[in-house]
């Protein structure tokens, strides 16, 4: 359906960007190895940043075949881990609190959640207590883990927390704090929002992939670039950032911070120039209209 050109060069930019990613991976090691950290506390900074680093290899996989849609909804996925990342390692008079309410409260009330759904779910099968259901059964709570969960945590509480660690939440809280390492990330609201239609598949998710392939060649081919240029660089941003804060929670040097945003800076100069190629494709200047004279 597109053009070799436009396979030959995302495949080369999102293979260029997995090896990076690959690379740069090894960096993480003095927060894994960081002394301070409480057992409970290093597997779940390990499950994050593991998943993290899994779903953006992923996403480049799919850039690299042109799949940009599906692309797009494990950035989102990247950068909502990352968003979390960065909210639990923010500052370390609130990590105790931020990481029970993450790894505790949060993981009860999943547990809540997936009960009502399997309860659900079982409702509808005609024999429940079959063997096949075996693994469904296994999600459900028993009658005095059901009450405590519902106890500690209420109907009004449990929203609170959910929205304060969803993406609204945890980007507002980061904006507000003055933070110089995730001022940018309000940024990224654009393009969760957009994934976002397309992991609904609401009308304009559905409609956007379509839209884009029935425009002309050169239009079409301009944004492909463009949009895949920018889901690895959202991606390897996302790695910079967990990077970033990282380092500063545990008071390490820098240097390899430092080392790594270059050899992220020199992969993406290979996209220069691609988003001023869109602009003069897609908005060109001769149909401008003229700035009105004072």
């Amino acid at each position: 359906m597109y053009t070799e050109d436009i396979y030959s060069k995302l495949r080369a930019w999102a293979e260029q960007g997995l090896f990076l990613l690959r690379e740069l991976l090894p960096t993480m090691a003095p927060v894994a190895r960081y002394q301070g950290w409480k057992h409970p506390e290093l597997r779940t900074l390990a499950d994050l940043l593991s998943a993290s680093a899994r779903t953006s290899e992923s996403a480049l996989l799919l850039v690299a075949h042109v799949q940009l849609w599906d692309a797009e909804i494990l950035v989102r996925s990247v950068t909502e881990g990352s968003l979390k990342f960065c909210y639990l390692l923010q500052g370390r008079k609130d990590f105790e609190e931020r990481h029970r309410q993450y790894a505790h409260d949060l993981y009860q009330i999943g547990l809540f959640k997936d009960h009502k759904k399997a309860v659900e779910l079982l409702a509808t099968v005609p024999d429940p207590d079959n063997r096949v259901w075996k693994p469904i059964r296994d999600r459900l709570l028993s009658d005095a883990e059901l009450t405590s969960i519902g106890n500690a945590f209420g109907s009004t509480e449990r929203r609170s927390l959910e929205g304060r660690w969803g993406f609204t939440g945890l980007i507002g809280e980061l904006a507000r704090s003055g933070d110089e390492l995730t001022r940018g990330f309000t940024g990224f609201s654009h393009g969760y929002s957009m994934a976002s239609h397309i992991h609904h598949a609401d009308a304009i998710g559905t409609s956007m992939a379509i839209e884009r392939d029935l425009r002309s060649t050169e239009r079409r081919d301009a944004i492909l670039l463009t949009h895949g240029a920018r889901l690895i660089s959202d991606t390897l941003s996302c790695f910079y950032l967990r990077l970033a804060v990282g380092y500063r929670f545990i008071q390490h040097d820098f240097e390899p911070v430092a080392l790594a945003a270059e050899k992220i800076r020199k992969l993406q100069e290979a996209f220069d120039g691609v988003y001023q190629d869109w602009m003069s494709v897609e908005y060109p200047e001769s149909q401008l209209a003229p700035e009105t004279l004072p």
